[in-house]
């Protein structure tokens, strides 16, 4: 106590300085205002005079946990640089070194006294800022060091706030608060980073310093393993014909390299890693970069820290202990500890495994009891090419952890950092001029999901500071450090299906806050594959173009495009040559600012053409995409809109699969309501919203009895969102492989409402995707309904709290083959009414491909008929008397068509459009009609 008493003593005279007095932190750009209760007072813009603090809810600026409890500042007091702050009721005294330089303020943890605290914020700031550059002035909490916490990320943000943690540290802990005009920002961000950073390792060819490096702004391609020295010329001339001018190296698989060591596959690299620096250096010479693709600190388990004798530091989910001595061939391993809980599901993204280390083997399971005696059965002995051995009782066997199919380090050993260094050292050694980090979004895997921002950004730390000189670094997942390395962003997956909402919905997710190059990959092409493929027709290409060109954004291609698929599908020509005119475009500098404006709106199409002087120009379009059910059916007539002036109409009519009829013998039943309790006793609804569901023999259109499902809405939900469900599980899991569409018969009340139909295949085999179709039910009395296409725009169109996101959406696909559940959901329940839907036993049946002849399309009573015969996956595009083709389902020409009549106008407004054709004998035909139209030059 003797020791502490001087300390206790200044901590004391000092809070007494200016005990009643606000605290103000003030540089050139900005004043920040703290009052003496801690409450945030001012953040002002000193050059507009505006106050950008969120008065509704200003907060304390600080706050501690202690003993499991939290405690807000109470009192803030200044001394010549220090800020010190007391939380009553918890004994607890923290200083701070506030620093001030002309564009910025430092902020840095001194002391905590009085005893061990959990955690501490130290900034807390709410702002009335969105966080983009649209606006004048930015902010930003930014972070001096590993241990410091800062959850948003550079550089603009809408809330200041820093923290520390005791487990990873709080003395030290260090921030600069940054506010700024918008057009300074980055250069003060690079202030910062040059005379600040310390020991913290930052890249000068990312964050701040990212739009001014040319890589930064380029187009990639995938390799997994087809590069080699004798492809390379072919890449180049691939990679050339599409404007693309990087390569992205992906290993992981057997053609490249396997992930944690990047032991190079032997047969195509006999020299390992200098055969693929002449690579690298030839690609170079051609003006194209290389991208270094890893799983980040994930481990192949044929890699040397798996096999032959397993690293020591491989982390585990448990360790339990051997309760007998078991033998090298034993196939059961009885052990002492509990294994109730532990199962063999495992999957791509399932943190699970079913190995197991014991001494220096590896052993694998397909069983485990739940009850005692607990043991692993079904034990596969030497596993990953491991010695099988003979093993005491007491032994440990650690349940290794997996994700992604791959091993992991233990974070708390020299692997995890020797992985990082492996990194460096191919980048070093290979000439690489940027890495993708893939995989780093199953950080939570190490020590679960809170801490990820700490172990992901140490990884991305250690790979750094052993880098020899900067590269352009990409990774999928985002934590507030991988700014300052990181050269692009925005690159998601490709969509599957409904291509062009999902542009919008990834277009509008832009916000520009992280002042990043943007970069919309990685897009992949889609060719006639249903039921939950939807094809990449030119105007799918050419919209994703056009958002590329107006953001001024890059691309890259997934490994499905590689040489073999470009020699082979005509469509991915047609895409690639579209990409790169625009490229060319992008590159060219020539489209101004106002055009690019307007090729970024959301759901606004525009094509390309080249003017009567040579300019490249572009006009207005809509592709008006039009499902026929049936000739006669409803939806064979149907109204357009032409938005633009009198024109001459153009088409794409495209020829769906057809279904096996619903009495078929290869029908599967789904739902058969001969049983009152086939969907269970759970309804599930919105609020507001009151449902039955019985069944009935009294209305019936086939099959022994029906389904009634009777809706009403209070009104209290918007009506787009007011849905109801029924869910059916099927176990064991159903096979649907040949029956991946519906038939049913619908007793429709003419509503509106819609009818949904849903499969799900089990989470870790199919990621969350799910196969929707909707029926709108716009009809009364009975109707026979064919399902097949997923659904994916339309499910943006509604609420479901279903808790499903965008790549469960339009990227996964369930799996037929495993069909885990049903359900019959229903929306857009309109209020005050009583809504009743019947329906039919439900089948699965299988698609037909079937024949369509002589498809005829009339408007505005002029009919032009197209004389040719069609299979299903095959299309048609018309744009005048002289340009009508037909293609296979890949894009392929086959023949030209010859009209029959003369060409429909389309005028202003609304259309009247019918389409008719001649069908296979037992199916009913169903087609996509696409009714095109353009406007005038911009």
């Amino acid at each position: 106590m003797r020791k502490l008493f001087p300390l206790f003593m200044f901590l004391f005279l000092s809070f007494q300085v200016s005990a009643f007095a606000q605290v103000t932190l003030e540089c050139d750009n900005f004043k920040y205002e703290i009052g003496a209760d801690g409450k945030n007072l001012s953040f002002i813009d000193k050059k507009s005079g505006k106050d950008y603090l969120n008065h509704q809810n200003p907060l304390l600026c600080a706050q501690i946990r202690k003993d499991d409890k939290s405690y807000d500042v109470t009192k803030v007091t200044t001394n010549g640089g220090k800020i010190f702050l007391e939380f009553a009721g918890s004994g607890i005294g923290v200083s701070l070194l506030s620093t001030v330089k002309s564009k910025y303020i430092l902020l840095e943890v001194e002391l905590v006294n009085g005893g061990d605290i959990e955690s501490l914020t130290f900034l807390n700031v709410p702002l009335n800022l969105i966080g983009k550059p649209t606006e004048p002035f930015g902010a930003c909490s930014f972070s001096l060091n590993l241990f410091t916490h800062v959850e948003q990320l550079p550089a603009m943000q809408t809330h200041l706030w820093a923290a520390c943690e005791k487990k990873f540290g709080i003395k030290g802990a260090k921030i600069a608060i940054v506010g700024a005009p918008t057009e300074d920002i980055l250069a003060t961000f690079r202030e910062v980073l040059s005379k600040e950073a310390g020991d913290m390792p930052y890249s000068t060819v990312a964050g701040p310093f990212a739009q001014d490096i040319p890589y930064n702004h380029g187009n990639y391609l995938f390799n997994f393993g087809d590069l080699t020295e004798a492809t390379v010329d072919d890449w180049i001339k691939m990679a050339q014909s599409g404007g693309f001018n990087q390569i992205d190296n992906h290993g992981g698989g057997p053609g490249l390299f396997k992930f944690g060591s990047f032991e190079l596959n032997k047969e195509k690299f006999p020299n390992g890693w200098d055969t693929y620096k002449e690579i690298v250096a030839k690609l170079h010479k051609a003006g194209i970069g290389s991208i270094f693709h890893t799983y980040s600190f994930f481990i192949d388990k044929h890699s040397k820290y798996a096999t032959p004798v397993p690293s020591p530091y491989l982390d585990s989910f448990r360790t339990l202990t051997l309760a007998a001595p078991i033998s090298a061939d034993a196939t059961e391993i009885p052990v002492n500890e509990s294994t109730k809980g532990m199962n063999t599901i495992t999957g791509f993204f399932v943190h699970n495994s079913v190995v197991l280390h014991i001494g220096d083997e590896l052993v694998t399971f397909d069983g485990v009891t739940q009850e005692p005696p607990y043991k692993f059965t079904g034990c596969k002995r030497g596993a990953f090419d491991t010695k099988a051995a003979a093993h005491d009782q007491g032994a440990k066997a650690r349940h290794l952890k997996e994700c992604f199919g791959l091993f992991v380090p233990d974070v708390d050993t020299p692997l995890f950092a020797e992985i990082a260094k492996n990194h460096a050292d191919v980048i070093n050694e290979v000439g690489f001029d940027g890495i993708y980090l893939d995989a780093i979004d199953g950080c939570s895997i190490l020590r679960g999901g809170p801490d990820c921002w700490y172990y992901g950004d140490k990884f991305i730390f250690e790979i750094a500071k052993n880098l020899k000189k900067p590269v352009g670094m990409e990774m999928s997942a985002m934590w507030h450090h991988c700014w300052q390395f990181r050269a692009r962003w925005q690159a998601w997956d490709y969509p599957n299906r409904g291509q062009k909402r999902f542009l919008d919905t990834h277009a509008s997710s832009v916000s520009g806050g992280l002042l990043l190059p943007l970069h919309f990959g990685w897009w992949n092409f889609q060719v006639f594959d249903p039921p939950q493929i939807d094809p990449s027709f030119p105007d799918v290409t050419e919209y994703l173009a056009c958002k590329l060109l107006g953001y001024d954004a890059g691309i890259s291609l997934t490994g499905a495009i590689d040489r073999k698929s470009l020699a082979s599908i005509p469509s991915y020509q047609k895409s690639i040559a579209i990409l790169k005119k625009y490229q060319d475009l992008r590159n060219s500098n020539v489209i101004g600012e106002p055009i690019k404006a307007q090729l970024r709106q959301l759901g606004k199409e525009f094509t390309l053409f080249t003017d009567s002087q040579g300019r490249d120009r572009f006009k207005p379009a809509f592709y008006n995409v039009h499902k026929v059910e049936g000739i006669k059916h409803p939806s064979s007539s149907w109204q357009t809109e032409n938005s633009f002036g009198s024109q001459p109409v153009k088409l794409r009519i495209e020829v769906l699969m057809s279904v096996a009829p619903y009495d078929s013998r290869d029908a599967v039943t789904i739902a058969d309501f001969t049983k009152p309790d086939v969907f269970g006793q759970e309804r599930k609804a919105a609020n507001g919203l009151t449902f039955d569901f019985k069944t009935t023999t009294e209305q019936v259109k086939s099959g022994g009895a029906s389904g009634v499902l009777s809706v009403q809405s209070s009104g209290k939900t918007n009506q787009n969102a007011s849905w109801t469900r029924l869910d059916k599980n099927f176990q064991p899991i159903l096979d649907l492989s040949k029956n991946q569409a519906f038939g049913v018969w619908v007793y429709g009340d003419g509503l509106g409402e819609i009818l949904g139909f849903r499969l799900d295949s089990p989470n870790y085999i199919s990621y969350g995707a799910l196969c929707d179709r909707y029926l709108t039910i716009d009809f009364t009395g009975w109707r026979y309904c064919e399902l097949v296409e997923t659904e994916s725009s339309r499910w943006d169109d509604y609420s479901w709290n279903d808790g499903k996101g965008g790549y469960n959406i339009y990227r996964e696909t369930i799996d037929f083959g495993k069909v885990e559940s049903f359900g019959l959901w229903m929306n857009n329940v309109p209020a005050g009414k009583d809504v009743r839907c019947i329906v039919s036993p439900i089948k699965a049946l299988p698609m037909v491909k079937t024949t369509l002849r002589n498809p005829s399309v009339i408007i505005g009573g002029k009919k032009i008929v197209f004389p040719v015969e069609m299979t299903s996956g095959s299309y048609i595009e018309y744009f005048s008397q002289d340009d009508c083709k037909l293609y296979g389902p890949n894009g392929e020409f086959i023949s030209s068509v010859k009209p029959q009549g003369s060409a429909p106008v389309l005028v202003p407004g609304k259309n009247k459009v019918t389409f008719s054709c001649t069908g296979q004998a037992g199916f009913i035909p169903r087609a996509n009609v696409t009714v095109i139209g353009y406007g005038e030059p911009l």
